[in-house]
């Protein structure tokens, strides 16, 4: 049991096969590369070290000598592909807290915006109404920032970092408005998408970030910043709303307006936002720094499951739209 108390498990993000039964892993901050009998036996020790399976029987089960359990583990761990535990500091301070999560985000980023709807739709395999749905849910989680963001400065605690985060609320309160403009572009009336509900996992996502204001308000910040790191680069959303456009027939009045919003957004600087307020946090326990990098990557897992809930609803053209709210009488 004393490697298993030893040694954890990275993250692989991504297995990529090649030839001849190779892979190629890719982590949060480098690929490694494995041929195939290397990547059995590593997804093997990986599968065993978070059990309870004594070392000799894992060893007398894949056939591995218990004198070289300990080598394989160790260039394993050299590879980057494990982790040794003793070697997690027991504290963080807020800068070299965000040294890790810039370190991090991309893989966060890849993941979020890894559904093929993202593929379907810059192809030309989408529809306009699945970029109207699409554009609907952004209205939608937009405006209900209003449900988190004063939440949020509610239970901050500390003076600075509380400015921080109603400067951002000043700042976010009414960007929705952007999108209604757009939608207006679109032919539909700001009253019948003001009066139309979000999909369930449009609400979803701005009850997590609730309930990460209610637990943390680094954990809640934290996936503000995942959410404001898509809006740095125009190279990382032009490509989307111009291959729209072409592909089916977007006025540019639909597509203006979340070009000023993004913009309006990289003006703010709103990207920077974490590291103002980690660089005001002096030190914080690993367990801490833990729990609020674990609800950045569960933002980037909600991302995911909204947009397939974006394109499952949109697609099927018996649903309306914008989606409306139960009615007693009609329903």
């Amino acid at each position: 049991m004393q490697i298993q108390k030893e040694y954890g498990v990275r993250r692989v993000y991504q297995t990529t096969p090649g030839e001849n039964g190779a892979k190629a892993l890719r982590l949060s901050d480098q690929i490694v590369e494995l041929g195939s009998r290397e990547f059995d036996l590593y997804s093997q020790v990986a599968a065993w070290l978070p059990t309870q399976e004594p070392e000799e029987v894992f060893c007398q089960r894949v056939g591995v000598p218990p004198t070289r359990l300990g080598a394989v583990v160790d260039k394993l761990a050299e590879g980057g592909l494990l982790y040794r535990r003793s070697e997690i500091p027991d504290t963080i301070t807020g800068p070299e807290l965000h040294k890790h999560f810039q370190k991090i985000l991309p893989s966060w980023l890849a993941e979020a915006f890894s559904h093929p709807f993202w593929e379907r739709m810059t192809e030309g395999r989408g529809s306009k109404r699945l970029f109207t749905g699409w554009l609907i849910e952004l209205y939608h989680y937009t405006k209900n920032a209003n449900r988190h963001m004063p939440l949020s400065c509610a239970h901050t605690r500390d003076k600075p970092l509380k400015l921080l985060r109603a400067k951002h609320y000043a700042e976010e309160w009414n960007h929705y408005h952007y999108f209604t403009k757009a939608l207006k572009a679109l032919g539909y009336a700001d009253d019948g998408v003001a009066t139309s509900v979000p999909l369930p996992m449009s609400l979803a996502l701005s009850n997590f970030m609730r309930q990460a204001a209610r637990e943390d308000i680094l954990a809640y910040s934290i996936c503000s910043a995942v959410l404001e790191g898509t809006t740095t680069d125009r190279q990382t959303y032009n490509p989307y709303y111009e291959k729209c456009a072409e592909h089916y027939g977007l006025p540019r009045e639909a597509i203006r307006p979340i070009y000023a919003h993004l913009d309006l957004d990289v003006q703010y600087q709103h990207s920077d936002l974490f590291q103002e307020i980690l660089e005001k946090v002096g030190t914080i326990s690993a367990t801490r720094a833990g729990r609020i990098l674990e609800y950045g990557h569960q933002l980037a897992e909600h991302i995911w499951l909204w947009t397939d809930d974006i394109e499952k609803y949109y697609s099927n053209e018996l649903n309306p739209v914008p989606r409306r709210p139960f009615d007693p009488q009609l329903d």
